[in-house]
């Protein structure tokens, strides 16, 4: 409530005297007071006058007024502004500091490391990822190192999925460096040639990757694992394509299994399998099986596309295809010419026996087997024979008298060889 105008608003205090802010001339100096000083900055020493008595004077001070608590005030607040600003520029140190330590020169090792460390690289990782993994696997000192390796590299995009032998407490460069080495990478390098059988496939695969044979063989067990193609009918023969596979430390058999159909997946999808086979009046099934004949049969790729011409026009002419491929896959034996006895083992496989396709592959065959099958060469031929076995050479006729006198000369080459 605001006071009325001449009568002193009062708190229950006594009415300070008109004077009460002076201090007498020649009495009492300021030093009597604790703090108080002449010189402080800003003050202006006010007229002399009675000394105020020690009551008067501390229920001045608790109100607030009077020198000693301008006094103070204006005394700490300079000393309050250089602590912040000391607390402030101390702060300031320690993060630019963290900041020169971490991102301008972050931790890292001086040399080429010691030991030996496998690190995966996986599929999309970026430079900070890696970095990340390098750090707790022991192979940097900081992230930040490596990643301003790689930024300040000319291959910034050269890290690639893999396995690599590093070492321990390497210098970042180097490290980095290490990366895009093949001589670290860590991979075994298996080829599958075009025309193998299942069983040869997991026997190479068994000898070359280090993974048993009875591993390929559980997961052939289910193939429905694998990622087959649905006109596989759920059976692999002929599904995992030949060709040359990086095969890492740590890999399953299912997982070089299913990255071989993958790649056939990827293979006839590129070559768009199945709206070519219905052109020509096939299944994608009856086109991959074509294909694996004439994969067997074939001396040359050349001949592919003759060999499955021949299969299509005895298909026309309904007459059994007579090949030995099919004969030596139901015996799961191998060899050129059957025998007369063998021509007469009871399997669907047989196709002296059985007219028609056989109800699968024989085997896994390349892409330029499968093209011959969707685009087979032009002719009437009936029949082939692969004369020479050495040189590979193929004769095509459509005449029967022909096709004897062909085989007669296959049978002597096959005695003089023997």
């Amino acid at each position: 409530m605001p006071a009325v105008s001449g009568e002193p608003e009062r708190f229950g205090y006594p009415e300070p005297d008109p004077l009460v802010h002076a201090s007498r001339a020649g009495e009492d100096s300021d030093d009597d007071l604790p703090g108080w000083t002449d010189d402080l900055p800003g003050w202006k020493e006010e007229d002399n006058g009675p000394v105020l008595p020690l009551e008067q004077s501390t229920s001045a001070r608790r109100r607030g007024n009077g020198p000693f608590r301008r006094r103070v005030k204006r005394r700490s607040a300079p000393l309050i502004a250089l602590l912040v600003i000391a607390v402030f520029l101390s702060g300031g140190a320690v993060v630019g500091y963290h900041f020169l330590r971490q991102y301008v020169i972050p931790p890292d090792y001086s040399g080429p490391g010691y030991g030996t460390v496998i690190v995966q690289i996986k599929q999309d990782q970026t430079a900070t990822d890696v970095a990340q993994t390098l750090f707790n696997l022991g192979v940097v000192a900081s992230t930040r190192a490596f990643v301003k390796a790689a930024e300040q590299s000319s291959h910034q995009t050269g890290l690639e999925p893999g396995y690599y032998r590093l070492h321990r407490h390497m210098k970042a460069v180097l490290a980095f460096d290490l990366l895009l080495s093949p001589a670290a990478r860590i991979q075994l390098r298996i080829t599958i040639p075009e025309g193998l059988r299942l069983g040869q496939i997991v026997s190479r695969l068994s000898a070359k990757s280090g993974i048993p044979g009875t591993d390929y063989r559980r997961v052939l067990a289910h193939p429905g694992t694998l990622g087959l193609p649905s006109y596989a009918d759920n059976r692999p023969e002929g599904y995992l394509f030949p060709a040359t596979y990086s095969v890492q430390p740590r890999m399953t058999a299912g997982e070089v299994l299913r990255a071989m159909v993958q790649q056939f997946n990827s293979e006839v999808a590129r070559i768009h399998l199945i709206a070519t086979a219905h052109q020509v009046n096939l299944t994608p099934a009856e086109a991959i099986i074509v294909a694996s004949l004439a994969q067997a049969e074939g001396g040359k790729v050349t001949d592919f596309g003759k060999i499955a011409r021949v299969i299509y026009n005895r298909l026309d002419a309904n007459m059994a295809l007579q090949l030995d491929s099919t004969v030596m896959y139901a015996l799961h034996t191998y060899g050129i010419l059957a025998t007369g006895r063998q021509i007469q083992t009871h399997s669907r496989y047989n196709t002296y026996l059985h007219k028609g396709l056989p109800p699968g592959p024989i085997d896994s065959p390349g892409l330029a087997a499968i093209n011959a099958a969707l685009h087979p060469a032009r002719g009437n031929w009936l029949y082939f024979v692969t004369v020479d076995p050495k040189t590979r050479r193929t004769e095509f006729t459509a005449s029967a008298a022909v096709f004897d006198r062909l085989r007669a000369e296959l049978q002597r080459n096959l005695g003089n060889s023997g």
